[in-house]
Protein backbone atom coordinates (compact mmCIF):
# COMPACT_ATOMS: atom_id res chain seq x y z
CA UNK A 1 0.00 0.00 0.00
CA UNK A 2 1.25 3.46 -1.06
CA UNK A 3 0.81 6.81 0.79
CA UNK A 4 -0.95 9.01 -1.60
CA UNK A 5 -0.95 12.86 -1.06
CA UNK A 6 -4.34 14.75 -1.60
CA UNK A 7 -5.04 17.36 -4.65
CA UNK A 8 -4.01 20.12 -2.26
CA UNK A 9 -0.83 19.08 -1.10
CA UNK A 10 0.23 18.47 -4.75
CA UNK A 11 -1.14 21.98 -5.27
CA UNK A 12 0.85 23.76 -2.52
CA UNK A 13 4.28 21.77 -3.35
CA UNK A 14 4.04 23.04 -7.17
CA UNK A 15 3.48 26.89 -6.10
CA UNK A 16 6.66 26.45 -3.48
CA UNK A 17 9.33 27.19 -5.88
CA UNK A 18 7.42 30.24 -7.22
CA UNK A 19 6.94 31.47 -3.17
CA UNK A 20 10.36 30.90 -2.49
CA UNK A 21 11.28 33.05 -5.93
CA UNK A 22 9.31 35.61 -5.15
CA UNK A 23 10.42 35.77 -1.93
CA UNK A 24 14.62 35.69 -2.71
CA UNK A 25 15.22 38.51 -0.99
CA UNK A 26 13.43 37.69 2.11
CA UNK A 27 15.11 34.61 2.55
CA UNK A 28 18.63 36.29 1.83
CA UNK A 29 18.13 39.25 3.94
CA UNK A 30 16.92 36.39 7.04
CA UNK A 31 20.41 34.44 6.33
CA UNK A 32 18.88 31.20 5.42
CA UNK A 33 20.33 28.52 3.93
CA UNK A 34 19.72 26.88 0.91
CA UNK A 35 18.07 23.81 2.70
CA UNK A 36 15.28 26.09 4.25
CA UNK A 37 14.27 26.90 0.79
CA UNK A 38 14.70 22.79 -0.16
CA UNK A 39 11.18 21.57 0.25
CA UNK A 40 8.10 23.00 1.79
CA UNK A 41 8.65 20.28 4.59
CA UNK A 42 12.45 21.43 5.21
CA UNK A 43 10.56 25.05 5.58
CA UNK A 44 7.99 23.25 8.15
CA UNK A 45 10.29 21.62 9.98
CA UNK A 46 12.30 24.75 10.52
CA UNK A 47 9.04 26.79 11.27
CA UNK A 48 7.83 24.00 13.91
CA UNK A 49 11.60 23.31 15.46
CA UNK A 50 13.76 26.84 15.01
CA UNK A 51 16.57 24.21 13.42
CA UNK A 52 16.22 21.46 10.77
CA UNK A 53 14.79 18.72 13.62
CA UNK A 54 13.85 16.00 10.99
CA UNK A 55 16.31 16.55 8.05
CA UNK A 56 20.34 16.12 8.24
CA UNK A 57 22.04 19.62 8.53
CA UNK A 58 25.89 19.46 8.54
CA UNK A 59 25.72 23.68 9.15
CA UNK A 60 23.75 22.84 12.53
CA UNK A 61 21.35 25.93 11.81
CA UNK A 62 19.12 27.36 13.81
CA UNK A 63 17.01 30.40 14.30
CA UNK A 64 18.25 31.64 17.99
CA UNK A 65 21.22 32.27 16.14
CA UNK A 66 20.02 34.80 13.70
CA UNK A 67 20.94 38.96 14.37
CA UNK A 68 17.57 41.02 15.18
CA UNK A 69 17.49 42.26 11.80
CA UNK A 70 17.69 38.83 10.34
CA UNK A 71 15.04 37.49 12.74
CA UNK A 72 12.66 40.41 12.00
CA UNK A 73 13.35 39.12 8.15
CA UNK A 74 12.82 36.01 9.06
CA UNK A 75 9.15 37.07 11.01
CA UNK A 76 8.26 38.95 7.91
CA UNK A 77 8.90 35.77 5.67
CA UNK A 78 6.78 33.67 7.75
CA UNK A 79 4.06 35.95 7.47
CA UNK A 80 4.01 36.37 3.65
CA UNK A 81 3.99 32.51 4.12
CA UNK A 82 0.75 32.45 5.51
CA UNK A 83 -0.42 34.93 3.91
CA UNK A 84 0.20 33.13 0.70
CA UNK A 85 -2.57 30.55 1.18
CA UNK A 86 -0.32 28.12 3.04
CA UNK A 87 -1.99 25.72 5.75
CA UNK A 88 -1.58 27.94 9.51
CA UNK A 89 0.18 26.15 12.36
CA UNK A 90 2.02 27.23 15.46
CA UNK A 91 5.54 28.27 13.98
CA UNK A 92 7.18 27.43 17.15
CA UNK A 93 10.18 29.08 16.08
CA UNK A 94 8.78 32.00 16.43
CA UNK A 95 9.02 34.48 20.01
CA UNK A 96 5.74 33.52 21.93
CA UNK A 97 4.71 37.46 20.85
CA UNK A 98 5.14 36.88 17.47
CA UNK A 99 3.27 33.21 17.92
CA UNK A 100 0.76 35.45 19.48
CA UNK A 101 0.34 38.11 16.72
CA UNK A 102 0.52 35.10 13.71
CA UNK A 103 -2.03 33.02 15.73
CA UNK A 104 -4.67 36.67 15.70
CA UNK A 105 -3.72 37.20 12.21
CA UNK A 106 -3.83 33.50 10.38
CA UNK A 107 -5.11 31.26 12.62
CA UNK A 108 -8.88 31.84 12.24
CA UNK A 109 -9.23 30.91 8.58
Amino acid sequence: MSYRRSPRHREVADTWVSFVQANAAGIAAAGLPGLATKSIEHWDDLLMHGTFDHHEDPSHFAIKKLTEAQYGAFVTLVDSYFAAGYEYFTPMALRPADQDQFAGRHGSR
